[in-house]
């Protein structure tokens, strides 16, 4: 689970910025990416979009104020290689997870069609053992 934080950074920022962009360049939706930067940067995806939310008003404020103001320099998003790192065991962990999921499904599909055809030959064994019984009576009389 992702540890929460409380202050963002600006690496932070520029990194959710720069693939929340990406993502929507590539035709993805911006909950994919949430959840790809959540991974990145260790906080939740719910976390991520708000700061997204919070970061696109605020430039939209700075797009409206006068050029003069618009003057500072802008830092570059950056990845580092422990991001990366922190992505990529994630990501393991999750297709790790989400294979063993797959493989649980299937293991139950089976076991439903194998507990189906126990309760057929079980009320096919109940029926011959009536009919058996039947006949044990019937030779009795």
């Amino acid at each position: 689970m992702n540890a929460p934080k409380t202050k963002w950074s600006l690496e932070d920022e520029n990194t959710l910025i720069e693939l929340v962009e990406k993502y929507e360049s590539k035709g993805k939706s911006k909950q994919e990416a949430f959840e790809m930067v959540a991974n990145i940067i260790n906080r939740t995806k719910t976390a991520c979009a708000s700061r997204y939310r919070k970061l696109s008003k605020d430039q939209f404020r700075e797009m409206n104020k006068p050029k003069e103001v618009l003057n500072k320099p802008i830092n570059p998003p950056s990845l580092n290689i422990e991001m990366v790192i922190q992505f990529l065991m994630n990501f393991e962990q999750k297709h790790q997870a989400s294979e063993e999921n797959k493989q649980l499904k299937e293991r139950v599909v089976k076991l439903k069609f194998e507990n189906e055809n126990l309760n057929k030959k079980i009320v096919n064994l109940k029926t011959l053992i009536q009919k058996k019984q039947n006949v044990l009576i019937n030779l009795t009389e």
